[in-house]
């Protein structure tokens, strides 16, 4: 299936999702201040119920913002899961499997997401960049290895005098029993 990804809801998904995070820090931070601010009363044995009455306030907001966190956090997931697809389809990288590819676009766009400036540049070319790159980067992690490989069994080879080993695997030389 062939999704199109629109730039401007996806940017709209995008810094929605940064706002929520925030405000969510934001929150978090402040219930801890009110929360200290409540043991040391209660410490020096003042009572302070408009500070109880304010963390209550604050609960409700966390909850409230967490939950519309957690719902930009599920569509940019889809999204980021359409946009990954769609390249992982179009660049058909050798030595990755596509279904790892997908899942590593979705993790790396999550991963990224805090740096997009949506002032400074387009969110889908932006997030495409970023899984090109690791993509590529994991292609390179890859020949590496298998570069590495090939050499390390082909020395293997030149020390046991290339009869009795053949691609790393020792050979047992019908001759020798």
């Amino acid at each position: 299936m062939n999704e199109y990804l629109n730039n401007k809801i996806f940017e709209k998904m995008i810094n929605q999702f940064q706002n929520s995070k925030r405000e969510k820090s934001k929150l978090a931070l402040l219930m801890e201040e009110i929360k200290d601010t409540i043991l040391r009363k209660k410490i020096r044995k003042v009572k302070s119920l408009d500070n109880k009455n304010m963390l209550k306030k604050k609960e409700t907001q966390l909850s409230l913002v967490s939950s519309d966190h957690e719902d930009c956090k599920n569509k940019l997931a889809i999204a980021f899961f359409t946009l990954s697809e769609n390249i992982v389809r179009y660049a058909k990288f050798q030595l990755i499997d596509s279904d790892d590819a997908v899942q590593e676009g979705v993790m790396i766009c999550f991963d990224k997401i805090d740096r997009f400036d949506s002032r400074k540049g387009k969110a889908f070319n932006y997030m495409t960049t970023c899984i090109l790159n690791h993509f590529r980067q994991l292609y390179r992690t890859s020949r590496n290895y298998n570069e590495l490989k090939k050499r390390y069994l082909n020395h293997m080879q030149i020390l046991e005098g290339n009869s009795s080993f053949n691609n790393g695997r020792q050979m047992f030389d019908q001759n020798q029993n």
